[in-house]
């Protein structure tokens, strides 16, 4: 059975450079310094997770990728009954022991990609490892260019004619 999910990323983005980009910042699922693409399992999701850290300004030049991944590719599923109470903390510096479950699994090379529950909304995000062997069985779509609909950032007046 195959799975899809979706990213979006800044445009000019390839999956490699977007995982060098975590490992240069790190995030909830790695240290900096570990590399891991971070994807969601629907659009909607992936918007979302751009969202909840994006400044107030109106993002643009993003992108919406897309990948398969193959029943062939191991998938580890890691639900919140297997995680810390404070798994979800939205504050980076609490964020260390998801960040070591993320970190082993990398090292540990155990799957293509980690399934984990988006803090958002439940719904599932994905880890996929570049370094591990499976990587190569997941297909990667072209990336198509995204415009942020306005009215998510507040009310949009309407002109009068």
């Amino acid at each position: 059975m195959a799975d899809a999910c979706v990213s979006a990323c800044l445009g000019q983005l390839t999956r490699l450079t977007t995982a060098k980009v975590h490992a240069a910042f790190g995030g909830r699922w790695n240290s900096k310094g570990t590399r891991a693409l971070y994807m969601s399992e629907n659009r909607s999701l992936a918007v979302l997770e751009i969202l909840v850290h994006l400044a107030a300004s109106l993002p643009d030049r993003y992108v919406l990728g897309a990948a398969d991944i193959p029943g062939a590719a191991d998938v580890e599923f890691l639900d919140d009954t297997r995680l810390p109470a404070d798994w979800s903390t939205l504050d980076p510096r609490e964020q260390e022991l998801t960040r070591r479950i993320g970190d082993k699994w990398v090292a540990e090379q155990r799957s293509a990609v980690l399934s984990i529950p988006s803090v958002i909304l439940g719904e599932r995000n994905y880890v996929l490892n570049p370094a591990h062997p499976d990587f190569h069985r997941i297909t990667f779509a072209e990336p198509i260019p995204f415009q942020f609909d306005r009215r998510l950032f507040g009310p949009v007046t309407p002109r009068l004619v």
